[in-house]
């Protein structure tokens, strides 16, 4: 039986590649940062090192891969330092069965963390036909005492390669990102998905 390898496409230069399953990832990405030359970065890897290795543990929880960070090349004025973070990651399908009406009625469910109902329409996209979820979550206070929320978008696909499986790829945002930019930047990362049959 064929193995494939999801993929997708990073938008610039500030985003890098982060392999959650990796042993010491989360220092490898912050040595990158502090590669870039100067104190400053030096100091920025520094302050970026927690954050990777909550990203990298996250990313094992969610066997994700491949994972992808945006690291802004001007740090921001305050956590989180890493704003927007993007991931593939495979998913069974519901009980009910692998179509597009059951992976609809599963993620469509409004929770008492999401700020309003979140939106689900049905897209074709390269890759296959996808539910795309788009919500905003409440993720409690931050330090500074001020409600913090999340964004994301995520497209449950259906590719023919994984007769068997969904394939989530979602991209999240905190609000210091927030803005069509950021929605339109995702949309052309779900447009790149792509898979490749490895050995």
């Amino acid at each position: 039986m064929s193995k494939w390898a999801a993929g997708f496409d990073l938008p610039d230069e500030q985003w890098m590649v982060l392999d959650a399953h990796e042993r010491g990832a989360a220092k490898a990405a912050a040595r990158v940062v502090a590669e870039r030359g100067g104190k400053e970065n030096k100091a920025y890897a520094r302050l970026l090192l927690p954050e990777f290795r909550e990203i990298c543990d996250q990313g094992v929880r969610l066997s994700a891969g491949p994972m992808a960070v945006m690291v802004p090349t001007i740090p921001l004025e305050r956590r989180p330092l890493i704003p927007v973070i993007a991931y593939v990651a495979p998913q069974l399908p519901p009980e009910a069965g692998r179509s597009m009406e059951a992976v609809k009625e599963v993620v469509g469910v409004t929770h008492p963390y999401h700020t309003k109902p979140p939106e689900l329409t049905e897209v074709e996209l390269p890759l296959g036909p996808a539910c795309r979820l788009q919500e905003v979550v409440s993720e409690g206070e931050g330090p500074d005492g001020r409600p913090t929320l999340r964004e994301q978008i995520c497209w449950f696909v259906l590719p023919e390669q994984f007769p068997d499986d969904v394939l989530e790829f979602t991209v999240f945002w905190s609000d210091l990102a927030s803005g069509p930019v950021v929605e339109e930047m995702a949309e052309r990362m779900a447009a790149s998905l792509g898979l490749r049959e490895v050995p």
